[in-house]
């Protein structure tokens, strides 16, 4: 229960600061998703050097640059150019609050329920029960999300919005079991502390960094 509630209280703090940052300003945004990312990265540097030792150049060159560069630093310049350049902060705040909303149900219904491990290997604690549950509820819940004032403007055809709640929670879920193996290739149990109950920032925004791609390519094709 302890640990329960030390992981509402910070999970509390963090949608605090992001509903700040999008109520602010571009510049508070940006700033924000800059800090996050040096700290994402500064985890990372520290989870790598726990690797076992690279068996080739090749491998040392893949976990030094190619993967913390395409999997952390390009997916946050992608969630800021959106912004800045698309001027697409709405779709943004969209994003983070399908993701917010699946992460918190698949935990919730996940402790209750589950029993069938979708990864036990890699992810111990995920579920089939928890990931059904908060697939299905965050889209029906997409039919209220998307009457919010802030956001009832961004798609036209409400279809439109499922799909894209349907393709950033999915592909968020891919985005937890790939920092989970990165955790278990270090042989950590998170990547970090700053967030207490939930570990290291990389542990809070890792299925963003799957669902910021993919979300930006479902944009891109259907021409939101």
């Amino acid at each position: 229960m302890k640990k329960l509630i030390i992981r509402t209280i910070t999970g509390i703090a963090y949608l605090s600061i992001l509903a700040a940052a999008f109520s602010l300003s571009k510049f508070v945004l940006i700033s924000v998703f800059t800090i996050f990312l040096i700290l994402a990265l500064y985890e990372y540097i520290i989870l790598s050097q726990k690797f076992p030792a690279p068996k080739n150049r090749l491998q040392n060159l893949t976990q030094k640059y190619l993967l913390p560069t395409v999997w952390i630093f390009i997916p946050v310049l992608l969630l800021e150019y959106w912004c800045i350049i698309l001027n697409a902060t709405k779709i943004t705040a969209a994003l983070f609050v399908i993701l917010c909303l699946n992460d918190t149900l698949a935990y919730l219904f996940g402790s209750l329920l589950g029993k069938h491990k979708m990864w036990r290997k890699v992810s111990p604690k995920k579920s089939w029960e928890g990931f059904f549950c908060g697939l299905i509820i965050t889209i029906a819940a997409s039919w209220v999300i998307i009457k919010i004032p802030y956001l009832n403007d961004i798609f036209t055809n409400p279809y439109l919005w499922i799909g894209f709640a349907f393709v950033v929670i999915v592909a968020g879920t891919f985005g937890d079991f790939a920092e989970s193996m990165v955790k278990r290739y270090a042989q950590e149990k998170d990547s970090g502390t700053i967030l207490p109950g939930h570990g290291g920032i990389l542990d809070r925004i890792d299925s963003m960094l799957f669902a910021v791609p993919a979300g930006f390519i479902y944009w891109a094709v259907v021409g939101l």
